[in-house]
């Protein structure tokens, strides 16, 4: 599909479309290189592009009307400190590796996995956002959202009015008949999140198995990968061992 659809990018060379490793290698320079700007836009900005990433960085991006590029620091910084932008939500490691090909490992949080498709207005007003829905790292703390999240699909199937009850409730900040409702089906929630994280756990493992005695000449990223994934996997243990104790 990607380079059928690079035979509609006008001003590409004929050329480059049909040289499939330099179409690859152009696209990836400009993915991992380019900034995103508030309008949509993707520029490239040489010098500015060599900014690392930074889960609290001291550089911040801006543009004037004629796109002319300026970085200015966020406080002051001592002489010799390396200086860092943000690549984008830094509680979304897997997001940065994806993209970037690292691993941010002073991440404070990584998304909990739980994949909605097409997620409908109320998921999303009730906090379904790759930023919100967290495990904490550290301390295998669930966000609020992800507890909201679950008891509303959960709701959807057993009490459809209670369902409309707690929405509500949300969107009109009634937070103490929200809490009635998460302890009045406590146990389903918690069963629920459960058996998320075992099942993503077992993923994991499989993943891991599977890399077993490949050859990394032939897939050199596998390293960084299992890194990742066992990043994941110690935050998902962590919020394992937490839930148990409820």
């Amino acid at each position: 599909q990607f380079f059928r659809a690079l035979q509609y990018v006008p001003f590409l060379n004929e050329n480059t479309k049909k040289f499939r490793m330099l179409a690859k290698w152009a696209f990836a320079i400009v993915y991992t290189r380019c900034f995103e700007t508030p309008d949509g836009d993707a520029r490239i900005v040489p010098m500015a592009d060599f900014f690392d990433h930074g889960t609290y960085p001291e550089v911040e991006i801006s543009y004037d009307e004629e796109g002319n590029c300026y970085a200015y620091s966020t406080h002051d910084i001592p002489a010799g400190t390396p200086l860092h932008i943000s690549y984008g939500d830094p509680t979304n490691p897997s997001y940065l590796f994806a993209r970037y090909g690292f691993l941010d490992e002073s991440s404070p949080a990584t998304f909990c996995k739980i994949m909605i498709d097409n997620p409908s207005q109320e998921l999303q007003n009730l906090g379904y956002d790759h930023s919100r829905m967290l495990f904490y790292k550290e301390t295998g703390a669930v966000s609020e959202e992800v507890w909201d999240v679950l008891l509303y699909q959960e709701l959807e199937s057993i009490d459809p009015g209670t369902q409309q009850a707690f929405y509500n409730a949300h969107m009109n900040g009634d937070a103490a008949t929200k809490q009635a409702i998460h302890e009045q089906y406590f146990p389903k929630t918690l069963a629920a999140l459960n058996e998320h994280v075992d099942s993503f756990l077992r993923q994991l493992d499989e993943l891991s198995k599977r890399a077993h005695g490949r050859d990394l000449k032939v897939h050199p990223r596998l390293p960084i990968i299992l890194q990742h994934n066992e990043f994941v996997k110690e935050t998902f243990l962590k919020v394992k061992a937490n839930l148990q104790q409820l």
